[in-house]
């Protein structure tokens, strides 16, 4: 039976699932990339204009009566663009402040002109630009050009969170250097956002077991969803580079709140026991995917921690202020490829410095279900596919993928996994609920690079 196609927003939508080996595109009608374009994206700009109108009058107190101007262009702006959306409109070149806008024309101009669409295009191309787009109305701004949009929600998150930091607090203190507490403390970092809502909403068999890091490690009961776990490999790696005169890790931000104060645990645990030397923290130039880390998150954190009114609390927050001050943990020099619309495989082509700057680390760190997305293209590959083959190249050290499942793109599963979990759990690719830690060793293929069918050469593009 041939699929039914639709043409109700200008362009041909067909109605199948994203094909194999292809790229997440909202033009296949049963994929969340269509499900994400069509309702959630409208919602969260509608969502930015809520924010404005609700913080207009606390934007006046700062910048006087001119602001209202800036608020009605950008809200109209954003109206604009949610039109553009429903209608499956080209993408537009930046014309304005944006500092990046060179290379987002440049993208832009060398996409082929049927990708160019909202949902034509790939998933992520339509999904960065939008993003990118909402910022650029803030930067022609008179007054509003630094402001964070999402700043609220992000803070919001981690005020809401009291319980889980005052256990995850107590129980991180004095932790042994060994390989059973730093792979609990890496799990419960990739489970943040589930772990939480259970922490919060658990009953503790003793007074003391909120103190105690593996009564912890099983509150969620979430490993069980842990569909591949090579925590082991990233202590390895790290175990080899002990005695070097530097151990730098650079560490991939994605969200703020609570996920972030469980990345600077995991991080200060890596410091205290010195598996590193200097953790390098990369976070977005700009407001991105509603919740990723600005440096102004990372600063506000640290003072939210520094100034709670409970001293176990506040002491770690003066910790992390003076780890940043010694430069243990850094912010890396702000790089706009973070909210490019390109897949990592490309950086060694688009922005050979900061490729070189990830080499100088023995390990990187990603992040979320973005940045993993970016490492293997936004591209359905087999489900049992080898990471480093996925990575298309993409090697600038050792690499670490932390995600939760949220959309179709994965890899590195065990034979039969992915067609026993689809029968269990029809939604286990977009609920968020199923998690991996994987890791490739930089040097993990050995040949000298001619061999054309070696995967590591692999870097054509399936654009």
């Amino acid at each position: 039976m041939r699929p039914s196609v639709f043409s109700t927003t200008g362009t041909d939508l067909i109605d199948v699932v994203t094909p194999r080996h292809s790229l997440l595109s909202g033009r296949f009608k049963q994929s969340f990339a269509y499900i994400a374009l069509q309702a959630r994206m409208p919602g969260i700009m509608q969502q930015v204009i809520n924010t404005l109108r609700f913080r207009e009058y606390d934007l006046e107190d700062l910048y006087g009566e001119e602001v209202h101007k800036d608020v009605r262009m950008i809200i109209e702006s954003i109206e604009r663009l949610k039109g553009e959306l429903q209608r499956d409109r080209q993408f537009q070149l930046f014309h304005g402040n944006e500092p990046d806008k060179a290379e987002w024309n440049a993208f832009l101009s060398e996409l082929p002109r049927p990708k160019r669409s909202f949902f034509r295009a790939s998933w992520l191309h339509a999904e960065c630009y939008l993003y990118r787009r909402i910022s650029s109305f803030f930067e022609n701004s008179r007054h509003l050009q630094n402001f964070d949009y999402f700043a609220d929600l992000k803070k919001e998150d981690l005020q809401i969170s009291g319980r889980a930091i005052r256990c995850l607090t107590e129980a991180t203190r004095g932790l042994s250097k060994d390989f059973e507490s730093f792979s609990q403390l890496m799990r419960i970092n990739l489970w943040s956002n589930h772990y939480e809502i259970q922490l919060n909403a658990f009953i503790f068999d003793a007074p003391q077991d909120h103190k105690n890091i593996d009564v912890l490690a099983r509150v969620a009961d979430l490993d069980k969803r842990l569909l591949v776990d090579d925590s082991l490999l990233v202590w390895n790696c790290l175990m080899k580079a002990k005695g070097e005169k530097q151990i730098i890790v650079d560490y991939i931000c994605d969200n703020g709140g609570f996920e972030l104060f469980t990345d600077l645990l995991f991080i200060e645990y890596l410091i205290d026991h010195e598996l590193v030397t200097q953790v390098r923290m990369h976070v977005k130039a700009i407001p991105w995917y509603i919740s990723d880390v600005l440096r102004h998150d990372i600063e506000w954190t640290i003072k939210y921690l520094k100034d709670y009114n409970i001293e176990i609390i506040s002491t770690l927050g003066k910790k992390l202020e003076r780890l940043m001050s010694e430069k243990r943990i850094v912010i890396a020099p702000l790089s706009h490829f973070w909210t490019g619309p390109q897949s990592y495989f490309v950086m060694v082509d688009s922005n050979i410095e900061l490729y070189r700057f990830l080499t100088k680390a023995q390990l990187a760190i990603f992040k979320g279900d973005l940045n993993y997305r970016k490492l293997l293209g936004d591209y359905i590959w087999d489900s049992t596919e080898e990471f480093i083959t996925c990575l298309r190249g993409f090697r600038p050290t050792n690499i670490c993928a932390m995600r939760n499942v949220k959309c179709e793109v994965i890899c590195g599963l065990p034979e039969g996994c992915a067609d026993h979990l689809l029968k269990v759990d029809p939604t286990w690719m977009i609920s968020g609920s199923y998690g991996v830690i994987q890791y490739t060793d930089s040097l993990k293929c050995k040949c000298d690079g001619q061999d054309s069918a070696c995967s590591l050469t692999l870097k054509t593009s399936p654009l």
